[in-house]
């Protein structure tokens, strides 16, 4: 009946293909998708126990028994073959094949022709479980982890001790070790991230080699692709290259697999024609060179883009835009017309991403050498639209340059005092109208159903007229009870910052890999917390910045005389032994485990305490990316700590790396950088367009650098050990503090 066990329906899908948002980390919506899937499994785990624990008191009595068992055992397993491949999924899978190899054993010792029988399907029914990629495991349920953890070893052990007479089956069994033995490996440093002991070979019969990996092609290619995944075998790309070549049917349903088949040289064969459409984030990086010139490759990159729903898509507009660079034959430009006519919020983002693009200059004076193309889309574009669009578009996009229309009617009073320059806001604000279905470029999920016309505040700016505003949003929110989705409407309060003469696009981007981050590790089920605001460049030097709700700087915490974090803590949320005190501190954990990963991974430096946020609920927030990759405060490489982690962060952690906290901290660190690793050619593939985009971030070997913070040549375990040297490094590292004074010196920022 394909229900429970052996439904689809729980499956989570790879984290590209899931839609990005700028929301807080949503915890309760992970727990929920844990809890729901975990309940549709367990009738089938406890008749499985149960089966099991009838056949052992009963295995000697009745040969009708054993044939109801054997039968019932073998369309189990072979129906595994389109079991659930949820992390939840693993344990009643392996119980049944365990379930199945002592029913084999009795089989054996009776010279059964059932024998071989169970044999191929017990194979099967356990290689299964391994044509899904390489995944962490699903949620914070040690306990549960632990119980997979020993099942997994108790299978592994059976089927070490049997050998089979037929190659095929022993060329299976041995296979399957392979795949085993790395999963028990992982488990195990998963378990223990900070003291991983078990290495691989303990159960593996033979090293992945050629005619391994050729085997395991010809029993399944998805075998094949995830062992070259699993044990980090560069050197084998080659043979699994050729291999698909020969024979692509093999790998035909496989997104992941398309890159063995496409060609930089221009001869990509037609099969890639047949083959499943890839992420969004993939499809767009065949627009860019060497694909840019074969049309066999962009017309499966425009097929799998086109697949999906645009409000998927216009996450990756700066992207798209970027790739117009090198559309040749003008592929992304339909893509984009197309897009827009199905979209008017695709259109409207692609619209102010174009005229943020148009121009190297904040001043607009240096156009940029793709400006006549974007002109062309732009003009094509909103001709096209149907006359309710065109009216759509003239009463958002006129309602969006009042608003930052004020900046410059602020700049005549830059150096006039603050209640000049609110007045000012205020007045100009107050002769705004708000017409029906406007919206905020930073939002376009709501409508700007009311200003609050006394919100107005001048940011500090020497030359420039920065200010905040607020907005009433209305929103459909869904929440789900009982496995049904509820739709509501929701007005909440939103404030941001409309600059003008700064170039947001750099902010744009690192929120962007921030949120790729944070879909991740949420479709992980790693418990770590992250907030990607949004920011969005709607023209030349011109952007809007949502402002993080309940949020202050650490900076103002030193200005307010609050004499450190630890205090701010105690003031906030009460002594240590309160349990505010204590759920503060473990979102403050969960964030700092998180953005410390993020900081590493994009290299983000000015770290110092105006840039780093408290939430009212303990979380730390990282804003302001303006340095970041490849660039650096002054053009020094100051700070040289892979991340902030300073002595009184430790303290509110209780004081010690010895502290239960400190080490939970640690474990989030070492758990979210290893759910991060398999996604590093990802979050590549979203900078890549963008190193011709003309932001300064971009220096050097930017890619390779991305990558290679990821250290893919080593195992799990070692990049566990990595990550652990990494946060010894970072803890009150000499160039951190000596950042710290720097800019108390020269900024007057406290820390």
């Amino acid at each position: 009946m394909q229900r429970g066990l052996f439904s689809r329906t729980y499956d989570l899908k790879d984290a590209k293909f899931y839609p990005m948002e700028y929301l807080p980390t949503g915890k309760e919506e992970v727990d929920h998708r844990g809890n729901i899937a975990s309940l549709r499994f367990k009738p089938h785990l406890l008749l499985i126990r149960m089966f099991q624990s009838h056949f052992e008191a009963s295995k000697y009595r009745s040969d009708h028994l054993l044939k109801l068992f054997t039968r019932s055992l073998l369309v189990s397993l072979n129906g595994l073959a389109h079991a659930s491949l949820h992390p939840y999924a693993r344990l009643a899978r392996f119980e049944l094949v365990s379930f199945g190899l002592d029913v084999m054993k009795l089989h054996a010792t009776l010279n059964s022709h059932d024998t071989l029988k169970l044999c191929a399907s017990v194979l099967d029914g356990s290689l299964s479980w391994f044509y899904k990629p390489h995944t962490v495991p699903y949620g914070n349920n040690k306990l549960k982890m632990k119980t997979d953890h020993e099942v997994l070893r108790q299978v592994a052990k059976a089927i070490l001790t049997n050998k089979y007479a037929l190659p095929v089956l022993e060329k299976k069994r041995g296979i399957l070790l392979m795949f085993l033995d790395h999963e028990i490996s992982f488990l195990t440093s998963w378990l223990s991230p900070l003291n991983p002991g078990e290495s691989l070979g303990t159960f593996a019969l033979y090293k992945l080699d050629d005619k391994v990996l050729t085997d395991a092609y010809n029993i399944e290619g998805k075998l094949a692709l995830n062992l070259v995944q699993r044990y980090k075998a560069a050197s084998l790309t080659k043979v699994l290259k050729n291999l698909v070549k020969f024979a692509p049917a093999n790998l035909f349903h496989e997104p992941e697999a398309v890159q063995f088949i496409t060609s930089e040289t221009g001869k990509t064969p037609v099969s890639v024609a047949l083959w499943g459409s890839c992420a969004p984030i993939d499809a767009i990086k065949f627009f860019l060179a060497p694909y840019n010139k074969d049309p066999l490759v962009l017309q499966y990159a425009m097929r799998s883009i086109e697949s999906y729903d645009p409000h998927l898509t216009f996450f990756y507009v700066p992207q798209i835009v970027q790739t117009l660079r090198y559309d040749e034959l003008g592929y992304v430009r339909r893509f984009i017309l197309e897009t827009s006519t199905v979209s008017q919020l695709f259109a409207h983002q692609i619209i102010w991403n174009m005229s943020a693009n148009s121009f190297k200059d904040d001043d607009s004076t240096i156009p940029d050498e793709i400006k006549p193309a974007l002109d062309d889309i732009r003009e094509t574009m909103v001709n096209g639209f149907t006359e309710e669009g065109k009216a759509y578009y003239e009463k958002e996009f006129s309602f969006f340059d009042e608003v930052t229309g004020i900046s410059g009617k602020l700049k005549p009073y830059i150096k006039k005092s603050k209640p000049e320059k609110k007045a000012k806001i205020d007045e100009e604000m107050a002769k705004i109208k708000v017409e029906e279905g406007v919206y905020l470029p930073s939002n376009p999920d709501g409508v700007v159903v009311d200003i609050d016309r006394k919100s107005g505040k001048p940011l500090q700016s020497h030359a420039k007229a920065p200010f905040l505003a607020s907005f009433m949003i209305e929103k459909d929110v869904v929440r789900v009870e009982d496995e049904q989705e509820i739709h509501e409407k929701k007005i909440e309060k939103l404030s941001a910052i409309f600059k003008v003469g700064d170039d947001c696009r750099q902010d744009v981007l690192a929120l962007q890999i921030i949120s790729l981050l944070r879909t991740i590790w949420m479709h992980a089920g790693v418990d770590v917390f992250v907030f990607p605001y949004r920011v969005t460049a709607t023209a030349p030097g011109c952007g809007i910045i949502d402002v993080l709700p309940n949020s202050i700087s650490r900076d103002m915490l030193g200005r307010e005389a609050v004499n450190g974090l630890y205090e701010y803590f105690i003031a906030s949320y009460g002594p240590e032994t309160s349990s505010e005190f204590q759920r503060s501190r473990k979102n403050f954990v969960k964030s700092l485990a998180a953005y410390s990963i993020i900081t590493y991974i994009l290299e983000i430096k000015d770290r110092h305490n105006g840039n780093i946020m408290y939430d009212s609920d303990g979380h730390v927030l990282h804003i302001d990316f303006g340095f970041c990759f490849d660039i650096f405060p002054g053009g020094f490489k100051f700070e040289q700590a892979p991340f902030k982690l300073t002595r009184e962060m430790v303290r509110v952690m209780g004081g010690s790396t010895e502290t239960q906290a400190y080490r939970w901290f640690e474990e989030l660190c070492v758990k979210a950088f290893l759910a991060a690793r398999p996604y590093a050619e990802t979050l590549a593939a979203a900078v890549s367009p963008m190193l011709d985009s003309g932001l300064h971030c971009f220096k050097g070997e930017t890619i390779q650098n991305l990558v290679g913070r990821f250290v893919p040549e080593k195992s799990d375990k070692e990049a566990a050990q990595y990550m652990r040297a990494l946060i010894r490094k970072s803890f009150e590292h000499v160039a951190t503090r000596g950042y710290d004074e720097f800019q108390r010196l020269t900024n007057g920022i406290p820390y």
